[in-house]
Order: structure tokens, then C-alpha cells, then sequence
């Protein structure tokens, strides 16, 4: 229903015209370190985008000028509490410290590097009128697209596996992230579990843990909160590195097991489904094409470029599919269409991940490796539990 009633608005011309009826109070968290230069601007496209919006921005021990500049900013806008901790204790100790500043009814998470589109924190909290409903993805976009070839790609895959690849997983009830960029959350469901635990990454660890206690995740597509992606491909290795060793095997199949657990008292099949598709598609699949590709070397087929080329091309048929699909439920198709030109690549860029997160499988499976990043101070580290 909501594809035909999308398909004849777009027939007949007509731009989306959403309605916002739920306003609950909203407490907008923007903690950081370091973000001296971004923290202005993020503030500023964040103050008067709704009514009932109190913001609190804490810097995480920062040792530039963040929290001066946030400061100067409060001066001249009310509702603005800046907050600095001397010591830098991590983005889970930091957005658990602004917990105790608010009784909003909602909190809203967001990276202090971010911008948030026009109607964000509306569109983001109407599906938590559902009392079931604990935590809202917003959909994270790439704001520096076509700085190079790496942010080109990486614009494409959040469009992806971001705006369509959520909206689907949500359809099915198996959401399992709210990212950290930009979400929104339950208050008393964050009450309930106690805040974040130590990350990376807490965004994950968190959607688990409230989907766990029996709360429903919803994705909000047209939230849309734009962040600096890696420039460089040294940069995004690093940053995917990160991402796939404390992802799966971390949290799936070590923290958060008994989410498939019958006994449960929370079990809900979704979430035993979720954890089938993490597993499967995180672990079973990168591990099944290793497989494969250790055979063809070894058996060197005759016709092994044929071979290829004709992988490379069912590939292409379905990111061809993916793009219209991308584009057909896209609000912003001048920005949306020129990202979509380099498809044509994506096969390319999606082995570089592979073996991203074949070596990210291995290091967290026999060193635990998350637990070394420095995304988490080392005082912090060190006290947290090796799961």
C-alpha cells in the first residue's frame, strides 16, 4: 500500500507532505571530543528545528576549544546546557553523564560533526507514539559525497544499505542498530537498561539490549542527518576495521546470544531471524566466498575470466535494481542521482570490505581486538568486561 500510494503521488507530480501530530518534549545530546571547529554549526542547524527541544553538549575531556565555542553559543540561544568533563571517559560515559541533566520524554542522540536536515527531530520521534516502540534509526547520509572516489562510494552504499537497506529491515521487524550518528530514544527504555554500556559500538549494543527487554525498533527514512564520511582509503579501512571487529561476532554472538534464546522471557521470533541475518550475511556469507575463491585459484578453471566477468555483471543487475528501488523512494533525487552513477563500481568496493571484515572476524575471534581500539579510553578498557 505505501508503494502504490507513493507511486500515484508521484505520478501526479505531488511532493511529500508529511503530517507531525506527536510532540513529546525532546532532549537533543551532542557529545564530543575535539570537535572545536564542527560543534558551532552543528548547534545552530540543530536550536528552533522543533518546539519542544532542550540541548545538551558535552565535551568528552576535549583539550581544544569545544566546549568555549558551545559556551558562546549558549550565551545567545536559550535552552542550550554545555557541559565539560575534565577527563575524556568515552561517547557511552559521556551521553550517560547528560542523562542526568534531562526529563525529556525523549532523547535524541547526535554526533557532534552532524547536520540535521530541516524537519529531523520531527520526523524522527512520530514513531514512538507507539508505546512498543523503544528507539528510531534516522537515516545517515554522506555530506562530502564526491570529495573522492572513497567518499563517492561510500555516499552510495549509506543510500543503500542505510536508507533502503534499514527501511526493509524494519518492514520485517529485524532493525538491529540505531546509529550513533543520529537516533532517537524512549526515555523510560533507556532508564530501563541503564544508558549505554561501553562501546564500540554502543549504538549496536544498545538497539540489542532494548530489543532484548522487548522493545520494538523503528526506522524513520526521511530523518536525515548528514556526516563527514573517511576521505581516504587509509581512513576508511581504519573505520571499517572498527566497525565489523566489535559488530557481529561481539555482540551477535557473544553479548547478545540469547536474543535467540527460547527461554527468554522476551524471545520474539524477530529477533531470532535477526540474528539468522546478521550471522548469515556478516559471518556465513564473507566466509562462504573466501571458500569459493580459494577454490578457483586452486582449480584455475579454463573459462576463470568468463567466470568473472559473468559474476561481475549479475552483480551489476542488482544494484541496478537496488538503485531504482533507491530512487524511487527518494526525496532528494538531485542529490541521490549523481550518487548513484558509480554503481558500476560497487562490486569493486564491495571486495575491499570483504576482506575488511574477514580480517576483522579473525582478530576478534581469537584476540578479541575490539577491546584494544582506541575509540575507548584505556582506563575505560581495561575496567570493561571481555565479552
Amino acid at each position: 500500500m505505501d508503494c502504490a500510494r507513493g507511486f500515484w503521488r508521484w505520478l501526479r507530480g505531488r511532493p511529500r507532505n508529511p503530517r507531525f501530530t506527536y510532540c513529546p518534549s525532546v532532549c537533543a545530546v551532542v557529545a564530543g571530543f575535539n570537535e572545536e571547529e564542527m560543534i558551532s554549526h552543528t548547534l545552530a542547524g540543530l536550536w528552533g528545528s522543533y518546539p519542544r527541544l532542550e540541548i545538551i553538549v558535552v565535551s568528552d575531556g576535549s583539550i581544544d576549544d569545544m566546549s568555549g565555542v558551545a559556551q558562546q553559543f549558549a550565551r545567545t540561544h536559550s535552552g542550550v546546557l554545555v557541559l565539560s568533563r575534565p577527563e575524556r571517559g568515552g561517547k557511552s560515559s559521556a551521553m550517560n553523564f547528560a542523562l542526568r541533566y534531562t526529563q525529556a520524554e525523549v532523547v535524541v542522540v547526535i554526533d557532534a560533526d552532524s547536520e540535521l536536515g530541516p524537519q529531523a527531530i520531527w520526523e524522527v520521534v512520530q514513531p514512538l507514539r507507539d508505546p512498543r516502540v523503544g528507539a528510531v534509526a534516522g537515516c545517515v547520509v554522506a555530506r562530502n559525497s564526491f570529495t573522492s572516489l572513497a567518499t563517492w562510494l561510500q555516499a552510495y552504499e549509506y543510500l543503500s544499505t542505510i536508507f533502503v537497506g534499514r527501511m526493509v529491515s524494519a518492514m520485517f521487524g529485524i532493525l538491529g542498530i540505531v546509529s550513533g550518528a543520529f537516533g532517537a530514544f524512549r526515555r523510560d527504555a533507556l532508564d530501563k537498561v541503564q544508558g549505554w554500556d561501553v562501546g564500540p559500538p554502543e549504538d549496536l549494543d544498545l538497539t540489542l539490549t532494548l530489543r532484548k527487554i522487548g522493545y520494538r525498533v523503528a526506522f524513520a527514512p526521511y530523518s536525515h542527518c548528514l556526516t563527514e564520511v573517511p576521505t581516504t582509503w587509509k581512513q576508511l579501512i581504519r573505520q571499517r576495521m572498527r566497525w565489523e571487529q566489535s559488530g557481529v561476532v561481539r555482540n551477535h554472538c557473544r553479548k547478545h546470544s540469547d536474543l535467540a534464546d527460547f527461554r527468554n522471557a522476551n524471545f520474539s521470533w524477530s529477533n531470532l531471524f535477526l540474528m539468522v541475518d546478521a550471522c548469515f550475511f556478516s559471518l556465513f556469507c564473507p566466509l562462504a566466498i573466501l571458500g569459493w575463491f580459494i577454490w578457483f585459484f586452486i582449480a584455475g578453471p579454463d573459462n576463470g575470466g568468463w567466470i568473472l566477468l559473468t559474476l561481475y555483471l549479475l552483480y551489476l543487475v542488482f544494484e541496478i535494481i537496488q538503485v531504482a528501488s533507491l530512487l524511487y523512494f527518494s526525496n532528494n533525487l538531485r542529490r541521490d542521482v549523481p550518487i548513484c552513477m558509480v554503481f558500476f563500481l560497487v562490486p569493486l568496493y564491495q571486495m575491499l570490505l570483504l576482506v575488511i571484515r574477514l580480517v576483522a572476524i579473525w582478530g576478534e575471534t581469537v584476540g578479541r581486538w575490539s577491546f584494544l581500539d582506541n575509540y575507548v579510553p584505556a582506563k575505560v578498557r581495561k575496567a570493561t568486561w571481555k565479552w
